[in-house]
């Protein structure tokens, strides 16, 4: 790492946590769960529960995950839960808006589903022998007039809208369009005509879509509704984005939820939370999204879910027995012993940083802090030292110069 990468990520450092991208180089401890979860990225395709105390790094893990699927030419998707806004996990068109907003291809460090796309179309991509074959099958040999390869009808519009203007040099009404709409599909439900118009009729000189007009506007056939039918287009776009991820050349496409305790404290409507519960059976029961997911809960997070159920006068056994399918992966916390190594990694990019040599006195002084870190409440202990750790570095270094 260069100078600047390195205050970068002291600068991050000071607010007790690394900056995006660079987790991996600040991850000690839990040898462990690291090397199953390293296991599961490379030979499996399941759903977790990752488990840990608040402040002991599900989050952090969730990062290091993301940066370790990427590493390994997955595409991912980290989102965070939030039920006052538009992040319900009730709502799968919410849900499948916020995934779209935060994809994450390899070797690019901006976020969206227009960069997926993108390297659906690039001819690096298409010169592959498996992405032509994809790219066949999702064109109808390469005619665009009809879908029978994707799952959702929606997706195949922006996908087929998005090919010819990236082809046509991106033009921008069209692809802030589609970005706009597949990261807000529930904006959109009103709009159907200008979705028609401005994706499909302004476009029929590169293709011959035969259906009639009225099929785009009727409420039943829903084709740019992602909510009718049980929120059944969310789920089939969701799936079309693992299908187009695997075609642009990638493994796949994790995700990745954190906050999920907010599905327990935040929705207030038991049938919200019930909606809530049977999306999360979903991803475990793989029926559809075939790829991994990982979500971030708190230690008896099953427990909490059938006492709020039973709470509210929810006694479905066959119901309340799905929770106990739910396969995790419980993070112990960081030791003292885990804390100093973190510190000599942060002694190493700090004196990088700074182009300051750091004396033994000092990395004494650090060590001390770590091992008396045990004394801090487990829910605060790494974060707070961190910043003690910066803090000492900081006034030591103004000593010196």
């Amino acid at each position: 790492m260069d100078r600047v990468e390195c205050q970068k990520i002291i600068e991050s450092l000071r607010y007790g946590k690394p900056p995006e991208g660079y987790t991996h180089l600040l991850t000690v401890g839990r040898k462990k769960e690291i090397n199953r979860l390293l296991k599961i990225l490379s030979e499996e395709s399941k759903s977790y529960l990752v488990e840990a105390n608040y402040g002991v790094g599900k989050t952090h893990l969730l990062e290091f995950i993301k940066e370790k699927a990427l590493e390994l030419n997955f595409v991912t998707s980290l989102i965070s839960l939030d039920s006052s806004s538009e992040a319900r996990f009730n709502r799968m068109d919410q849900i499948f808006g916020q995934i779209c907003r935060n994809i994450q291809v390899p070797k690019n460090n901006q976020k969206s589903v227009r960069y997926l796309f993108d390297s659906l179309f690039d001819l690096n991509n298409q010169n592959k022998p498996e992405s032509k074959e994809y790219l066949i099958k999702i064109s109808n040999n390469n005619k665009w007039n009809e879908n029978h390869f994707l799952k959702s009808e929606a997706m195949y519009i922006a996908v087929r809208a998005w090919k010819f203007s990236y082809e046509n040099g991106h033009n921008i009404k069209i692809d802030s369009l589609i970005e706009d709409w597949l990261f807000n599909p529930f904006n959109y439900y009103t709009q159907r005509k200008y979705l028609y118009t401005e994706l499909i009729a302004k476009l029929k000189k590169w293709f011959n879509d035969s259906r009639p007009e009225w099929k785009f506007y009727d409420t039943n056939e829903g084709i740019f509704n992602f909510q009718i039918k049980g929120y059944s287009q969310s789920w089939d776009a969701l799936h079309d984005l693992y299908t187009i991820s695997i075609a642009a050349g990638y493994k796949g496409l994790i995700l990745l939820i954190d906050e999920f305790e907010d599905v327990i404290y935040n929705l207030k409507k038991i049938n919200y939370q019930q909606d809530a519960f049977w999306n999360l059976f979903e991803f475990f029961l793989k029926k559809r999204f075939p790829g991994i997911a990982f979500f971030a809960v708190t230690p008896g997070f099953v427990k909490k879910c059938k006492e709020l159920l039973y709470f509210k006068g929810i006694f479905d056994e066959d119901y309340l027995s799905k929770f106990d399918m739910l396969e995790k992966i419980e993070l112990s916390p960081l030791t003292s012993k885990d804390l100093v190594e973190l510190s000599e990694k942060i002694i190493s990019i700090y004196s990088n940083a700074y182009q300051w040599n750091i004396n033994s006195e000092v990395k004494k002084k650090i060590k001390e802090i770590c091992i008396e870190s045990s004394n801090i409440a487990i829910e605060d202990r790494v974060r707070q030292t961190i910043k003690e750790i910066i803090t000492v570095l900081d006034q030591e270094m103004s000593k010196s110069s």
